[in-house]
């Protein structure tokens, strides 16, 4: 299945049943999926190695980014610009070091979390998230 990110398909649904939606089609690519609340507009999502970021906004349009240590030169990842949907595919390249379009000068100094555990270990914020139970 896939899921178009630009939410023309959203007609009659409210954005709540989108996020579930969303958050389904995550978890039946075999990603975990973790939250702060139920409010949010983001989500982690990890196959318990690789993390990757996502967010919506009111329209109900979604991106991905990827995620790494937080450094100055390349903040906490990049926002991906080539995701037309959620394909596994295209969850998948939120698990990218850089996308092409990165500088060379600053892939190198992109350093990935170890694993979810690192990430969630990393700050007092990072802690708070939650894993979402399954939806589908």
């Amino acid at each position: 299945m896939t899921i178009d990110v630009y939410p023309a398909h959203m007609t009659g649904n409210t954005m709540q049943d989108h996020v579930k939606t969303i958050i389904g089609h995550v978890q039946n690519a075999g990603f975990k999926v973790y939250m702060r609340g139920a409010d949010t507009t983001w989500l982690y999502y990890t196959d318990g190695v690789h993390i990757a970021y996502m967010q919506w906004d009111q329209s109900g349009f979604v991106t991905i980014s990827t995620v790494h240590i937080p450094n100055n030169a390349t903040g906490t990842g990049f926002c991906l610009d080539d995701i037309p949907a959620l394909t596994l595919e295209h969850l998948q390249k939120g698990f990218h070091i850089a996308p092409a379009w990165a500088r060379m000068s600053e892939a190198p100094r992109v350093k990935k979390f170890a694993n979810w555990d690192a990430f969630v270990s990393s700050s007092s914020f990072n802690s708070g998230y939650e894993l979402v139970e399954v939806l589908a």
